[in-house]
């Protein structure tokens, strides 16, 4: 079939059409199939082209995304290597190649799907620094004679191409980013140059939401609506706040700051805020608020457990100085001590009570360092549990005790001193927890491949809030001004440690007025 002929003039008009075309979708920010959709109906058009498609670089291979005109369906379903073959090599050249109808060899992947008869452009597309792809048409002869346009088609497609992709990407990124702002666990606020807030993540509108804070507030209107504090909670002035700072063009990092929610809670947060800078000016800043009100939790209980231990430790202390001075001051004097039995018990009895607190403290060392040794053996549980019901019955006969034991006995591999630890610290709280003359139950009963051991006492129970703290170290919760107990708060954090150390799990079932039922389980040998 013989070529078509175009008027110099209406063939310059549809080079000039095609640019414009590139550019304007360049400029619309198209997708990139639709760029690409868009420069291969152009190249048909002005070369009066057969098929036309597009190569795209994927690593050390090419593959066809988009293809129109004749054989546009085998061509869209083409691939080959880069630098193999005359497509592959003609990628990695800089300069377009314009293959005669005699050179196209049926055996070639992309070539190949092509009829003879008219010669093939292969046009490749790169950047200074990185190959994109290739571009390739069937045209006329008279079109392949054109080499400057298709230089300048080249280019054009080059950069429509490499301003889609870096459009992709930085949609990606920044859909990336979005997702990390929203789901960041930190409180994020980000202000204008004029100190009102522009921007919070789904933190932030947790956290400040409820106390009326909104977008277009401004650094002093959020301080106002949080009740702003300071690391003790004292009212902090707004210009002294790490965003006030950070607008000001100040770098602001750990300072520690509290705000009030909406039931009177008081938080904690270590803020940093940096500010955010164009050509030297201020336009904005970012802060990010870190919560840390456990962290200051863990504090004040650790600065409780100082004074109670201090103080737990002083009160046998003081007891045993007392009366060995009494007895050195007897004794030098040449009298006959008085009641020197009496004495040197409670100097027992109170070096044991020191004894104890230490033991205890050492125990949960060894607890939360993992350090907590076991001697495991068969153990038939049912014999230990009853001897230790017993022995906690003879020490305490003002309550009555109820034993409910399965009929066959089951045998755990465990440590018989450690769980036996276990059963006279929950049958011990029970006694202390309880009113004289109620009834503690306790009971074994298998399940599956566990066996659960229950201790249920009738005393005020415990309230819903504080059941989470009960296994924490260090806490203990007031029964009752007539049933106040001593102690440190240590047993059940140890007895957790204990049951976990065998593979097993420990919790307590209360509510205030119903009593408290504690359980442990253990795996069956």
């Amino acid at each position: 079939m013989a070529e078509r002929s175009l008027p110099q003039r209406h063939r310059e008009e549809l080079q000039l059409m095609a640019v414009r075309e590139i550019l304007r979708a360049t400029a619309a920010a198209l997708p990139l199939d639709e760029i690409l959709t868009v420069i291969a109906n152009m190249s048909i058009i002005v070369f009066d082209a057969r098929a036309s498609w597009f190569m795209l670089a994927d690593g050390e291979r090419l593959r066809t995304v988009v293809a129109r005109g004749e054989s546009a369906e085998e061509l869209s379903a083409t691939r080959c290597v880069l630098a193999q073959g005359k497509v592959g090599s003609a990628a990695l050249g800089g300069q377009p190649v314009i293959l005669p109808p005699t050179a196209v060899e049926r055996a070639d992947p992309v070539l190949g799907v092509l009829g003879r008869g008219r010669p093939v452009v292969l046009l490749p597309l790169r950047t200074p620094d990185r190959i994109l792809g290739l571009l390739g048409a069937v045209v006329t002869s008279r079109a392949a004679r054109d080499v400057s346009f298709l230089v300048t088609l080249a280019e054009q497609a080059s950069s429509a191409v490499e301003a889609a992709r870096l459009r992709e990407e930085t949609g990606l990124w920044r859909g990336r980013l979005d997702a990390v702002f929203e789901h960041m666990t930190e409180v994020v606020l980000v202000y204008d140059r004029e100190g009102k807030l522009a921007l919070m993540n789904a933190a932030a509108e947790r956290v400040l939401g409820p106390r009326g804070v909104r977008l277009g507030d401004t650094v002093e209107g959020v301080a106002s609506k949080v009740a702003l504090g300071d690391s003790h909670g004292r009212p902090l002035p707004w210009e002294r706040a790490a965003c006030a700072r950070a607008v000001q063009g100040e770098l602001v990092e750990h300072q520690e700051e509290s705000l009030l929610l909406p039931g009177g809670e008081l938080r904690y947060f270590v803020v940093s805020a940096v500010p955010l800078t164009v050509a030297g000016r201020v336009q904005g800043a970012v802060v990010v608020w870190r919560d840390i009100t456990h962290i200051k939790e863990l504090e004040h209980m650790r600065a409780q457990f100082l004074a109670m231990v201090s103080h737990e430790l002083r009160t046998p202390l003081t007891s045993i100085m007392g009366y060995a001075q009494v007895l050195r001051r007897d004794l030098a004097s040449g009298r006959p001590p008085v009641d020197p039995q009496h004495r040197l018990t409670s100097i027992v009895d109170q070096a044991q009570r020191a004894n104890t607190l230490i033991a205890d403290l050492l125990e949960v060392a060894r607890v939360e360092t993992g350090h907590l040794s076991l001697n495991l053996q068969d153990v038939a549980l049912s014999d230990l549990v009853r001897k230790t019901v017993e022995d906690s019955a003879a020490l305490a006969p003002d309550h009555r005790f109820t034993l409910e034991l399965p009929d066959t006995a089951p045998v755990v591999r465990a440590d018989p001193g450690r769980i036996e630890q276990v059963m006279r610290n929950l049958l011990s709280n029970a006694v202390k927890y309880s009113p004289l003359h109620t009834a503690i139950r306790v009971r074994v009963r298998p399940e599956r491949e566990w066996v659960v051991v229950s201790v249920a006492d009738q005393g005020r129970g415990i309230a819903k809030e504080d059941l989470p703290l009960v296994f924490l170290p260090f806490r203990r919760f007031r029964q009752g001004q007539e049933w106040e107990t001593v102690g440190v708060g240590l047993g059940l954090f140890i007895c957790r440690g204990i049951v976990a150390a065998h593979g097993g799990e420990i919790w307590v079932e209360s509510a205030p007025g119903a009593g408290s039922t504690f359980s442990f389980s253990l795996p069956l040998r």
